[in-house]
């Protein structure tokens, strides 16, 4: 029983780990350190959208180890070792199921036009304290390798000087 509450308690800590994820104030550890390029653009629409989760193998490992621990404590001789193998089918199954219902999310799918002219959507987790960016808002897109984030730039300036020091020549 006691390796039942370890092997409950990993799973327990992995599902946690998973919970907050990159969105407009959360980067990822690859993101730290990377120049991003900006487009700024106008908000023409935003939505809701469900996203399907990633199912690791995790929660089927975890919940066959536990059914297979749970099993075990059934019978004796060929009844423990048939409860042990149902533990471990059902676990696995019921594992898997917790899993993906855990990492099923929803997020925002932005539409933008951007200062190209070009429309694209982008759909981006939300993380409780940020904002829902609003139809006709300004926005930049921070591109980062081939990952985008619609951002807030209703803060920023649309017109600036060339910073000292910077010759562009054609």
């Amino acid at each position: 029983m006691k390796r039942l509450a370890i092997f409950v308690g990993i799973a327990c800590v992995l599902v946690a780990a998973g919970c907050q994820r990159p969105g407009q104030n959360v980067y990822s550890y690859s993101e730290v350190g990377k120049a991003s390029e900006v487009i700024f653009g106008t908000v023409l629409a935003v939505r809701e959208v469900d996203v399907e989760g990633q199912n690791t193998g995790t929660g089927a490992l975890v919940g066959a180890a536990a059914g297979g621990i749970a099993g075990n404590q059934i019978g004796h001789g060929g009844g423990s070792a048939a409860a042990t193998l149902a533990g471990v089918v059902i676990g696995g199954i019921i594992g898997a199921l917790a899993e993906q219902a855990a990492t099923n999310r929803k997020a925002l799918e932005y539409t933008v036009t951007l200062q190209t002219g070009a429309t694209i959507t982008v759909v981006q987790d939300h993380n409780e304290g940020e904002r829902v960016l609003q139809p006709g808002e300004r926005v930049m897109l921070q591109v980062v390798g081939g990952t985008q984030r619609v951002l807030p730039a209703t803060d920023l300036p649309k017109e600036i000087k060339r910073p000292a020091g910077i010759t562009v020549t054609d």
